[in-house]
């Protein structure tokens, strides 16, 4: 596990989030696989942290990635370490679950940010976690796509040119 102090343990999370609810600053969760990061993500997070007081996000470990073959090409401690070094980011935590849905219960977050490219909810995991957002009494937030690409597009081209 990396050794930033941005990177927590769930239980250091769950501390964390009664610390901030009482001090009435507000909780931002990003989550997904964040494998090969890209100025799409980098949009993303800044987009999520200009909505709220600390951004927390919650990667999906490796093991729960189902995305094909050599995917995803960066393993758990290397997509913390990297999201833990950008500025925006206050908080790094791996997911161990299918889904964001036990991390929203646990956490209570304010707001749960997704990209604009889960606009049309086609993935049922996506409803479940955004019917436990408003459960918490949180806020849904899509990000714009003024930037968008892809870690899927970007692993293709970096394998094909491997080849």
């Amino acid at each position: 596990m990396p050794t930033s102090t941005k990177v927590l343990t769930m239980p250091a999370a769950q501390d964390l989030r009664e610390q901030l609810a009482r001090q009435k600053i507000t909780l931002g969760v990003c989550h997904g696989c964040f494998d090969i990061l890209h100025s799409g993500h980098v949009h993303h997070l800044t987009q999520a942290a200009g909505h709220t007081d600390r951004l927390l996000v919650s990667v999906t470990a490796a093991r729960r990635i189902n995305k094909g073959p050599n995917r995803p090409v960066f393993d758990d401690e290397a997509r913390l370490t990297v999201l833990a070094a950008l500025e925006v980011v206050d908080y790094v935590l791996l997911n161990d679950d299918d889904t964001a849905v036990p991390l929203i219960r646990a956490l209570r977050p304010d707001y749960y940010f997704k990209g604009a490219d889960y606009a049309n909810m086609r993935d049922p995991r996506v409803v479940e976690e955004v019917d436990a957002v408003s459960a918490v009494g949180g806020s849904f937030v899509l990000t714009d796509d003024a930037v968008f690409d892809s870690s899927t597009r970007a692993a293709g081209l970096l394998l094909d040119s491997g080849r």
